[in-house]
């Protein structure tokens, strides 16, 4: 259990690496984003993501190891599969539909909601994909 928990934490991680280097880029491009009050990173807030993404990198570390359906899935199968399926059913059930609904109602805020997507599934990818892997090296 433990492996999996800082393996999630650790793929959370991912989603603020990639946040502070292609993110926070793609979002000082946009004139959108700057006149809606888009503010680079400092250290405090990067910090803050970095606990945030890690947290709940390790919820979802932890929901994995809980869920003993989906790693029982990995008999006979990659466990490279095994993380994009985990990694992407944390996207869809968690990220996608709050963003999805934030940028149809605010549409000044629809290429900010696409970076964040963007982020979010990096991050979930990551967080599946070590998460199966941890698994798998355990059995």
């Amino acid at each position: 259990m433990i492996m999996t928990v800082l393996a999630g934490f650790a793929g959370g991680l991912a989603g603020t690496l990639w946040g502070g280097i292609v993110s926070s880029a793609w979002l000082a491009r946009d004139p959108a984003a700057r006149a809606l009050g888009w503010l680079p990173d400092t250290a405090t807030r990067v910090l803050v993501t970095a606990a945030l993404y890690g947290t709940c990198g390790a919820a979802a570390g932890f929901l994995f190891w809980l869920g003993w359906g989906l790693p029982a899935f990995t008999v006979g199968t990659s466990w490279h599969l095994v993380g994009f399926a985990y990694g992407a059913l944390l996207w869809v059930s968690a990220a996608l539909p709050g963003l999805l609904l934030l940028g149809l109602r605010l549409p000044a805020l629809r290429t900010v909601c696409v970076v964040m997507a963007a982020e979010a599934l990096v991050g979930t990818t990551a967080v599946g994909l070590l998460c199966a892997f941890v698994w798998h090296r355990a059995a």
